[in-house]
Protein backbone atom coordinates (compact mmCIF):
# COMPACT_ATOMS: atom_id res chain seq x y z
CA UNK A 1 0.00 0.00 0.00
CA UNK A 2 2.95 1.80 0.10
CA UNK A 3 3.15 2.04 -3.57
CA UNK A 4 -0.14 3.72 -3.29
CA UNK A 5 0.41 6.75 -1.40
CA UNK A 6 3.49 7.22 -3.48
CA UNK A 7 1.74 7.34 -7.01
CA UNK A 8 -0.93 9.83 -5.05
CA UNK A 9 2.29 11.78 -3.65
CA UNK A 10 3.88 11.80 -7.23
CA UNK A 11 1.15 12.96 -8.93
CA UNK A 12 0.29 16.00 -6.83
CA UNK A 13 3.36 18.21 -9.13
CA UNK A 14 1.66 17.40 -12.38
CA UNK A 15 -1.56 18.47 -11.17
CA UNK A 16 -0.43 21.53 -9.16
CA UNK A 17 1.12 22.46 -12.05
CA UNK A 18 -2.29 21.86 -14.16
CA UNK A 19 -4.18 23.78 -11.58
CA UNK A 20 -1.93 26.76 -11.63
CA UNK A 21 -1.98 27.15 -15.61
CA UNK A 22 -5.77 26.89 -15.58
CA UNK A 23 -5.39 29.78 -12.59
CA UNK A 24 -3.52 31.47 -15.18
CA UNK A 25 -6.01 31.07 -17.81
CA UNK A 26 -9.23 32.07 -15.98
CA UNK A 27 -7.82 35.34 -14.40
CA UNK A 28 -6.98 36.22 -18.33
CA UNK A 29 -10.08 35.93 -19.92
CA UNK A 30 -11.66 36.86 -16.25
CA UNK A 31 -10.01 40.64 -16.72
CA UNK A 32 -9.87 40.79 -20.25
CA UNK A 33 -14.31 39.83 -20.30
CA UNK A 34 -14.15 42.65 -17.09
CA UNK A 35 -15.79 45.82 -18.34
CA UNK A 36 -15.03 47.65 -14.69
CA UNK A 37 -12.30 48.77 -14.24
CA UNK A 38 -12.31 48.64 -18.41
CA UNK A 39 -8.76 47.28 -20.38
CA UNK A 40 -6.73 49.87 -22.04
CA UNK A 41 -4.80 47.22 -23.40
CA UNK A 42 -4.00 43.55 -23.54
CA UNK A 43 -1.34 41.02 -23.47
CA UNK A 44 -1.73 38.69 -26.74
CA UNK A 45 -2.75 35.09 -25.09
CA UNK A 46 -0.04 33.34 -26.56
CA UNK A 47 2.90 35.97 -24.41
CA UNK A 48 0.73 35.78 -21.69
CA UNK A 49 0.77 32.15 -21.51
CA UNK A 50 4.53 31.64 -22.03
CA UNK A 51 4.85 33.92 -18.99
CA UNK A 52 2.42 31.57 -17.23
CA UNK A 53 4.35 28.36 -18.26
CA UNK A 54 7.62 29.74 -16.81
CA UNK A 55 6.77 30.70 -13.85
CA UNK A 56 5.20 27.13 -13.33
CA UNK A 57 8.82 26.06 -11.85
CA UNK A 58 8.92 29.22 -9.68
CA UNK A 59 5.05 28.38 -7.99
CA UNK A 60 5.69 24.58 -7.38
CA UNK A 61 9.31 25.83 -5.24
CA UNK A 62 6.57 28.34 -3.99
CA UNK A 63 5.03 25.36 -3.04
CA UNK A 64 7.61 23.00 -1.67
CA UNK A 65 8.69 25.79 0.75
CA UNK A 66 4.70 26.04 1.88
CA UNK A 67 5.25 22.63 2.95
CA UNK A 68 2.52 21.16 0.14
CA UNK A 69 4.47 18.45 -0.66
CA UNK A 70 5.07 16.87 3.21
CA UNK A 71 3.79 13.54 3.76
CA UNK A 72 1.73 15.41 6.70
CA UNK A 73 -0.41 17.53 4.70
CA UNK A 74 -3.59 17.68 5.51
CA UNK A 75 -7.30 19.16 6.09
CA UNK A 76 -6.74 23.13 7.75
CA UNK A 77 -2.97 22.77 8.52
CA UNK A 78 -2.94 22.09 4.33
CA UNK A 79 -5.18 25.09 3.26
CA UNK A 80 -2.90 27.22 5.09
CA UNK A 81 -0.19 26.00 3.34
CA UNK A 82 -1.78 26.52 -0.28
CA UNK A 83 -2.53 30.16 0.51
CA UNK A 84 1.14 30.75 1.98
CA UNK A 85 2.35 29.03 -1.39
CA UNK A 86 -0.52 30.66 -3.60
CA UNK A 87 1.23 34.16 -2.25
CA UNK A 88 4.67 33.20 -2.45
CA UNK A 89 3.88 32.47 -6.22
CA UNK A 90 1.70 35.43 -6.83
CA UNK A 91 4.91 37.44 -5.79
CA UNK A 92 7.22 35.80 -8.05
CA UNK A 93 5.14 37.42 -10.77
CA UNK A 94 4.86 40.76 -9.14
CA UNK A 95 8.51 40.41 -8.41
CA UNK A 96 8.86 39.58 -12.66
CA UNK A 97 7.12 42.29 -13.34
CA UNK A 98 9.01 45.37 -11.79
CA UNK A 99 12.32 43.62 -12.02
CA UNK A 100 11.83 43.09 -15.91
CA UNK A 101 9.71 46.96 -15.90
CA UNK A 102 7.48 44.88 -18.23
CA UNK A 103 4.22 46.61 -19.87
CA UNK A 104 2.43 43.77 -18.26
CA UNK A 105 -1.25 44.87 -19.38
CA UNK A 106 -3.29 44.40 -15.87
CA UNK A 107 -2.17 44.58 -12.18
CA UNK A 108 -5.47 43.63 -11.24
CA UNK A 109 -5.18 40.22 -12.90
CA UNK A 110 -2.41 39.30 -10.21
CA UNK A 111 -5.03 39.08 -7.87
CA UNK A 112 -7.13 37.34 -9.82
CA UNK A 113 -4.50 34.88 -10.22
CA UNK A 114 -3.61 34.71 -6.44
CA UNK A 115 -7.67 34.12 -5.65
CA UNK A 116 -7.73 31.66 -8.35
CA UNK A 117 -4.86 29.24 -7.52
CA UNK A 118 -5.91 29.04 -3.99
CA UNK A 119 -9.53 27.83 -5.56
CA UNK A 120 -8.66 25.48 -7.94
CA UNK A 121 -5.82 23.79 -6.03
CA UNK A 122 -7.83 23.57 -3.26
CA UNK A 123 -10.32 21.99 -5.08
CA UNK A 124 -7.74 19.59 -7.21
CA UNK A 125 -6.37 18.15 -3.84
CA UNK A 126 -9.86 17.77 -2.36
CA UNK A 127 -10.83 15.10 -5.47
CA UNK A 128 -7.44 13.28 -5.04
CA UNK A 129 -8.03 13.17 -1.37
CA UNK A 130 -11.64 11.88 -2.01
CA UNK A 131 -10.64 9.87 -4.55
CA UNK A 132 -7.96 7.85 -2.13
CA UNK A 133 -10.16 7.59 0.35
CA UNK A 134 -12.85 6.17 -1.88
CA UNK A 135 -10.56 3.24 -2.88
CA UNK A 136 -9.90 2.22 0.70
CA UNK A 137 -13.62 2.34 1.37
CA UNK A 138 -15.03 0.64 -2.19
CA UNK A 139 -12.60 -1.78 -1.74
CA UNK A 140 -8.55 -1.53 -2.36
CA UNK A 141 -6.79 -3.82 -0.30
CA UNK A 142 -5.83 -1.82 2.96
CA UNK A 143 -2.35 -1.47 4.71
CA UNK A 144 -2.39 -4.31 7.45
CA UNK A 145 -1.86 -2.84 10.83
CA UNK A 146 0.60 -4.78 13.63
CA UNK A 147 0.25 -3.53 16.88
CA UNK A 148 2.71 -4.25 19.67
CA UNK A 149 1.47 -3.47 23.17
CA UNK A 150 -1.10 -4.36 26.10
CA UNK A 151 -4.68 -4.25 26.09
CA UNK A 152 -4.85 -0.45 27.69
CA UNK A 153 -6.31 2.93 26.90
CA UNK A 154 -3.81 3.83 24.12
CA UNK A 155 -4.03 0.63 21.99
CA UNK A 156 -7.39 0.81 21.99
CA UNK A 157 -7.75 4.69 20.90
CA UNK A 158 -5.43 3.65 18.01
CA UNK A 159 -8.33 0.89 17.02
CA UNK A 160 -11.07 3.92 17.59
CA UNK A 161 -9.16 5.70 14.83
CA UNK A 162 -8.91 3.06 12.36
CA UNK A 163 -12.54 2.06 12.98
CA UNK A 164 -13.66 5.97 12.60
CA UNK A 165 -11.53 6.97 9.66
CA UNK A 166 -11.77 4.34 7.12
CA UNK A 167 -10.27 6.18 4.76
CA UNK A 168 -6.76 6.51 6.70
CA UNK A 169 -6.63 2.78 4.75
CA UNK A 170 -5.61 0.62 7.56
CA UNK A 171 -7.32 -3.07 8.96
CA UNK A 172 -5.77 -4.35 12.40
CA UNK A 173 -3.85 -7.64 11.02
CA UNK A 174 -3.61 -8.23 14.59
CA UNK A 175 -1.95 -7.65 18.16
CA UNK A 176 1.66 -8.83 19.62
CA UNK A 177 1.28 -8.30 23.31
CA UNK A 178 2.29 -10.38 26.46
CA UNK A 179 -1.48 -10.43 27.83
CA UNK A 180 -3.44 -12.15 25.59
CA UNK A 181 -6.63 -9.87 24.73
CA UNK A 182 -9.01 -12.40 23.23
CA UNK A 183 -11.34 -11.91 25.84
CA UNK A 184 -11.31 -8.02 26.85
CA UNK A 185 -13.77 -5.75 26.36
CA UNK A 186 -12.75 -3.14 23.51
CA UNK A 187 -10.70 -5.53 21.78
CA UNK A 188 -13.28 -7.76 20.02
CA UNK A 189 -12.26 -9.13 16.64
CA UNK A 190 -8.68 -7.94 17.35
CA UNK A 191 -6.95 -11.28 16.74
CA UNK A 192 -4.21 -12.36 19.36
CA UNK A 193 -0.72 -13.46 17.30
CA UNK A 194 1.64 -14.20 19.94
CA UNK A 195 3.83 -12.49 22.12
CA UNK A 196 6.28 -9.14 20.90
CA UNK A 197 9.06 -11.89 20.66
CA UNK A 198 7.52 -13.50 18.23
CA UNK A 199 7.62 -10.30 15.75
CA UNK A 200 10.21 -11.98 12.58
CA UNK A 201 8.17 -15.04 12.70
CA UNK A 202 4.87 -12.77 12.50
CA UNK A 203 6.20 -10.08 9.94
CA UNK A 204 6.98 -13.40 7.78
CA UNK A 205 3.37 -15.45 7.48
CA UNK A 206 1.04 -12.55 8.17
CA UNK A 207 1.69 -9.64 5.16
CA UNK A 208 2.25 -6.86 7.74
CA UNK A 209 2.50 -3.54 5.59
CA UNK A 210 2.77 -1.78 9.57
CA UNK A 211 3.82 -2.13 13.31
CA UNK A 212 2.89 0.20 15.39
CA UNK A 213 4.98 -0.14 19.25
CA UNK A 214 2.05 1.35 21.71
CA UNK A 215 3.36 -0.23 24.99
CA UNK A 216 4.75 3.01 26.83
CA UNK A 217 6.55 0.94 29.74
CA UNK A 218 9.11 -0.88 26.80
CA UNK A 219 12.40 -1.32 27.45
CA UNK A 220 14.76 0.66 25.03
CA UNK A 221 16.68 -2.40 23.71
CA UNK A 222 13.24 -4.20 23.23
CA UNK A 223 12.31 -1.29 21.00
CA UNK A 224 15.27 -1.17 18.81
CA UNK A 225 15.50 -4.60 18.22
CA UNK A 226 11.65 -4.33 16.98
CA UNK A 227 12.85 -1.15 15.11
CA UNK A 228 15.55 -3.20 13.55
CA UNK A 229 13.70 -6.38 12.80
CA UNK A 230 10.55 -4.46 10.69
CA UNK A 231 13.29 -2.51 8.71
CA UNK A 232 15.01 -5.63 7.92
CA UNK A 233 11.95 -7.10 6.47
CA UNK A 234 10.83 -3.77 4.74
CA UNK A 235 8.38 -3.16 7.06
CA UNK A 236 7.37 0.71 8.60
CA UNK A 237 7.98 0.68 12.12
CA UNK A 238 6.51 3.36 14.74
CA UNK A 239 5.86 4.13 18.13
CA UNK A 240 3.43 6.06 20.01
CA UNK A 241 5.74 8.18 22.78
CA UNK A 242 4.94 8.32 26.45
CA UNK A 243 3.20 11.42 26.67
CA UNK A 244 0.37 10.05 24.37
CA UNK A 245 -2.21 9.43 26.78
CA UNK A 246 -2.61 13.26 26.92
CA UNK A 247 -3.49 13.00 23.16
CA UNK A 248 -1.32 12.81 19.67
CA UNK A 249 -3.00 15.60 18.57
CA UNK A 250 -2.44 17.85 22.12
CA UNK A 251 1.33 17.76 21.89
CA UNK A 252 3.64 20.49 20.18
CA UNK A 253 7.45 19.54 19.82
CA UNK A 254 9.06 23.29 20.24
CA UNK A 255 12.65 24.68 21.32
CA UNK A 256 13.75 26.17 24.27
CA UNK A 257 17.28 27.83 23.63
CA UNK A 258 17.97 24.29 21.52
CA UNK A 259 16.75 22.50 24.27
CA UNK A 260 14.10 20.22 22.66
CA UNK A 261 10.66 20.79 24.27
CA UNK A 262 6.89 19.38 24.36
CA UNK A 263 3.79 21.53 25.04
CA UNK A 264 0.41 20.15 26.45
CA UNK A 265 -2.10 21.75 24.40
CA UNK A 266 -4.75 19.54 25.47
CA UNK A 267 -6.94 19.92 22.82
CA UNK A 268 -6.34 21.16 19.50
CA UNK A 269 -9.95 23.43 19.50
CA UNK A 270 -7.61 26.45 20.48
CA UNK A 271 -6.48 29.53 17.95
CA UNK A 272 -7.53 28.60 14.47
CA UNK A 273 -9.01 25.34 15.07
CA UNK A 274 -11.80 26.97 17.55
CA UNK A 275 -12.72 29.89 15.33
CA UNK A 276 -13.02 27.36 12.50
CA UNK A 277 -15.22 25.71 14.50
CA UNK A 278 -17.12 28.59 15.32
CA UNK A 279 -17.73 29.89 11.92
CA UNK A 280 -19.14 26.43 10.39
CA UNK A 281 -21.50 26.05 14.26
CA UNK A 282 -22.70 29.81 13.55
CA UNK A 283 -23.81 29.04 10.01
CA UNK A 284 -24.70 25.51 10.44
CA UNK A 285 -27.12 26.54 12.74
CA UNK A 286 -28.46 29.23 11.16
CA UNK A 287 -29.35 26.93 8.06
CA UNK A 288 -30.51 23.77 10.36
CA UNK A 289 -32.88 26.62 11.98
CA UNK A 290 -34.24 27.68 8.72
CA UNK A 291 -35.21 24.21 7.02
CA UNK A 292 -36.16 23.14 10.41
CA UNK A 293 -38.49 25.48 11.00
CA UNK A 294 -42.01 24.02 9.77
CA UNK A 295 -40.85 20.69 11.75
CA UNK A 296 -39.96 23.21 14.84
CA UNK A 297 -43.08 25.13 14.29
CA UNK A 298 -45.21 21.21 14.55
CA UNK A 299 -43.29 20.17 17.62
CA UNK A 300 -44.56 23.68 19.45
CA UNK A 301 -48.04 22.77 18.85
CA UNK A 302 -48.29 19.70 20.11
CA UNK A 303 -46.43 20.39 23.08
CA UNK A 304 -48.61 23.08 23.86
CA UNK A 305 -51.86 21.57 23.40
CA UNK A 306 -51.15 18.36 24.95
CA UNK A 307 -49.93 19.63 28.43
CA UNK A 308 -50.27 22.77 30.45
CA UNK A 309 -47.11 25.06 30.86
CA UNK A 310 -44.16 26.53 28.14
CA UNK A 311 -43.17 25.15 25.19
CA UNK A 312 -39.42 25.54 25.80
CA UNK A 313 -37.61 24.14 28.95
CA UNK A 314 -34.72 25.72 30.25
CA UNK A 315 -32.21 24.27 32.62
CA UNK A 316 -28.73 25.29 34.12
CA UNK A 317 -26.05 22.95 32.53
CA UNK A 318 -22.25 23.11 33.05
CA UNK A 319 -19.89 23.97 29.71
CA UNK A 320 -16.51 25.44 29.35
CA UNK A 321 -17.31 28.41 30.22
CA UNK A 322 -19.70 27.64 33.29
CA UNK A 323 -23.26 27.29 33.87
CA UNK A 324 -25.44 28.45 31.24
CA UNK A 325 -28.86 27.62 30.15
CA UNK A 326 -30.07 24.89 27.84
CA UNK A 327 -33.01 25.18 26.00
CA UNK A 328 -35.44 21.93 25.10
CA UNK A 329 -38.51 21.26 23.81
CA UNK A 330 -40.62 20.49 27.11
CA UNK A 331 -41.35 16.59 27.47
CA UNK A 332 -42.32 16.57 31.16
CA UNK A 333 -45.47 17.86 32.96
CA UNK A 334 -44.73 21.12 34.21
CA UNK A 335 -45.23 20.56 38.19
CA UNK A 336 -42.29 17.89 37.76
CA UNK A 337 -40.07 20.14 36.31
CA UNK A 338 -37.32 21.17 38.05
CA UNK A 339 -35.78 24.79 38.30
CA UNK A 340 -37.78 27.30 40.50
CA UNK A 341 -39.88 28.77 37.82
CA UNK A 342 -41.37 25.46 37.40
CA UNK A 343 -41.63 22.55 40.37
CA UNK A 344 -39.17 24.19 42.54
CA UNK A 345 -38.16 22.05 45.77
CA UNK A 346 -41.21 19.46 45.41
CA UNK A 347 -40.05 18.22 41.46
CA UNK A 348 -36.83 18.09 42.77
CA UNK A 349 -37.17 16.10 45.89
CA UNK A 350 -39.27 14.01 43.37
CA UNK A 351 -36.15 13.31 41.40
CA UNK A 352 -34.18 13.00 43.73
CA UNK A 353 -36.24 9.55 44.77
CA UNK A 354 -36.65 8.39 41.18
CA UNK A 355 -33.00 8.61 40.85
CA UNK A 356 -32.46 6.70 44.13
CA UNK A 357 -35.17 4.17 42.68
CA UNK A 358 -34.72 3.81 38.83
CA UNK A 359 -31.15 5.18 37.95
CA UNK A 360 -29.50 2.56 35.38
CA UNK A 361 -26.31 4.29 35.86
CA UNK A 362 -25.65 3.76 39.49
CA UNK A 363 -21.99 4.39 40.41
CA UNK A 364 -21.75 6.88 38.01
CA UNK A 365 -21.40 10.76 37.76
CA UNK A 366 -24.59 11.14 35.80
CA UNK A 367 -28.01 9.38 36.37
CA UNK A 368 -30.77 7.76 33.97
CA UNK A 369 -34.27 7.23 35.33
CA UNK A 370 -35.83 4.13 33.43
CA UNK A 371 -39.78 4.11 32.82
CA UNK A 372 -40.05 8.21 33.99
CA UNK A 373 -43.44 8.76 34.79
CA UNK A 374 -42.96 12.86 34.42
CA UNK A 375 -42.44 12.39 30.95
CA UNK A 376 -45.86 13.33 28.74
CA UNK A 377 -46.78 11.13 26.29
CA UNK A 378 -45.05 13.24 23.16
CA UNK A 379 -42.31 14.12 25.26
CA UNK A 380 -41.42 10.36 25.37
CA UNK A 381 -41.53 10.33 21.24
CA UNK A 382 -39.38 13.58 21.19
CA UNK A 383 -36.49 11.96 23.68
CA UNK A 384 -36.47 9.07 21.45
CA UNK A 385 -35.94 11.26 18.61
CA UNK A 386 -33.84 13.74 20.20
CA UNK A 387 -35.99 16.05 18.55
CA UNK A 388 -36.61 17.76 22.42
CA UNK A 389 -32.79 19.18 21.31
CA UNK A 390 -33.66 21.02 18.51
CA UNK A 391 -34.00 24.39 20.08
CA UNK A 392 -30.28 24.21 21.24
CA UNK A 393 -29.81 25.36 17.60
CA UNK A 394 -30.11 28.93 19.67
CA UNK A 395 -27.94 27.76 22.24
CA UNK A 396 -25.32 27.48 19.40
CA UNK A 397 -26.15 30.43 17.88
CA UNK A 398 -25.10 32.18 21.35
CA UNK A 399 -21.96 30.49 21.62
CA UNK A 400 -22.21 28.73 24.35
CA UNK A 401 -23.14 25.28 22.84
CA UNK A 402 -21.47 23.69 19.87
CA UNK A 403 -23.04 21.41 16.98
CA UNK A 404 -20.80 18.98 18.04
CA UNK A 405 -19.14 18.45 21.62
CA UNK A 406 -19.15 16.59 25.06
CA UNK A 407 -23.03 16.48 26.49
CA UNK A 408 -23.81 18.98 28.58
CA UNK A 409 -24.66 18.08 32.32
CA UNK A 410 -25.76 19.26 35.38
CA UNK A 411 -24.28 20.92 38.42
CA UNK A 412 -24.68 18.00 40.65
CA UNK A 413 -23.72 15.63 37.89
CA UNK A 414 -20.42 17.33 37.26
CA UNK A 415 -18.87 17.42 41.08
CA UNK A 416 -18.35 13.66 40.56
CA UNK A 417 -16.65 13.77 37.40
CA UNK A 418 -13.05 12.45 38.09
CA UNK A 419 -10.41 14.61 37.43
CA UNK A 420 -9.56 12.65 33.92
CA UNK A 421 -13.29 13.81 33.15
CA UNK A 422 -13.03 17.08 33.96
CA UNK A 423 -11.21 17.47 30.58
CA UNK A 424 -14.67 17.38 29.15
CA UNK A 425 -15.63 20.95 30.44
CA UNK A 426 -12.21 22.30 27.97
CA UNK A 427 -14.56 22.89 25.32
CA UNK A 428 -18.01 23.58 24.21
CA UNK A 429 -20.62 20.71 24.54
CA UNK A 430 -22.78 19.77 22.17
CA UNK A 431 -26.06 18.67 20.51
CA UNK A 432 -24.43 15.67 19.45
CA UNK A 433 -21.23 13.74 19.91
CA UNK A 434 -18.89 10.51 19.39
CA UNK A 435 -20.89 9.27 22.37
CA UNK A 436 -24.23 9.90 21.17
CA UNK A 437 -23.00 7.99 17.85
CA UNK A 438 -21.46 5.30 19.44
CA UNK A 439 -25.26 3.54 21.88
CA UNK A 440 -25.95 6.48 23.39
CA UNK A 441 -27.58 5.41 26.59
CA UNK A 442 -26.42 2.24 26.25
CA UNK A 443 -23.47 3.40 27.72
CA UNK A 444 -22.27 3.64 30.82
CA UNK A 445 -21.08 7.37 31.99
CA UNK A 446 -16.83 6.42 32.14
CA UNK A 447 -17.11 4.77 28.19
CA UNK A 448 -19.52 7.72 27.33
CA UNK A 449 -16.51 9.87 28.92
CA UNK A 450 -13.63 8.15 27.12
CA UNK A 451 -15.05 8.24 23.33
CA UNK A 452 -15.58 12.59 24.46
CA UNK A 453 -12.02 12.92 25.73
CA UNK A 454 -11.04 11.21 22.71
CA UNK A 455 -12.94 13.41 20.69
CA UNK A 456 -11.30 16.84 22.12
CA UNK A 457 -7.49 15.17 22.25
CA UNK A 458 -8.21 14.44 18.35
CA UNK A 459 -10.47 16.78 16.82
CA UNK A 460 -10.72 17.66 13.49
CA UNK A 461 -13.19 19.09 10.76
CA UNK A 462 -13.64 15.83 9.08
CA UNK A 463 -14.37 14.19 12.75
CA UNK A 464 -17.31 16.50 12.95
CA UNK A 465 -18.33 15.87 9.69
CA UNK A 466 -18.28 11.89 10.44
CA UNK A 467 -20.20 12.22 13.65
CA UNK A 468 -22.72 14.91 12.12
CA UNK A 469 -23.50 11.82 8.95
CA UNK A 470 -23.74 9.53 11.18
CA UNK A 471 -25.82 11.19 13.91
CA UNK A 472 -29.29 10.58 12.33
CA UNK A 473 -28.54 6.73 11.71
CA UNK A 474 -27.64 6.31 15.85
CA UNK A 475 -31.41 8.64 16.65
CA UNK A 476 -33.57 7.21 14.26
CA UNK A 477 -32.26 3.46 14.56
CA UNK A 478 -33.48 4.25 18.35
CA UNK A 479 -30.41 2.60 19.72
CA UNK A 480 -29.69 3.71 24.09
CA UNK A 481 -33.25 5.31 24.23
CA UNK A 482 -35.53 5.52 27.08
Amino acid sequence: MRRVDNVFTFILLPLDALAVILAFVASYFLRSNATFPPVVYIWPFEQYIKLAIYMIPVWLVAFSLAGLYNPQRKGIKEFGQIIVGASLGTMAVVLWVFLNRSDFFSRLIVFYIWGSAIVLVTAERSILSLIKSNLYLLGLKKKRLLIIGQPDKITRSLLGIIKVKPSLGYEAAGILSNEKTNNIKGFEGLEYLGKPDELENILRKNGISETILTDKGVRDEDLFSYMRTCQERGVIFKAIPNHAEVGARTLRFDAFGGLPIIEFKGTPLDGWGAAYKRVIDFIGSIIAIIILSPLMTLIALLVKTTSRGPVIYRNTRIGNRGKFITLKFRTMYLEHCTGPQYGGSRAENFENKLIAERNIKKGSAVYKIARDPRITPIGRFLRKTSLDELPQFFNVIKGNMSIVGPRPHQPKEVIHYTKEQRKLLMIKPGITGLAQISGRSDLNFDEEADLDIFYLENWSIWLDLFIIINTPKAVFGKRGTY
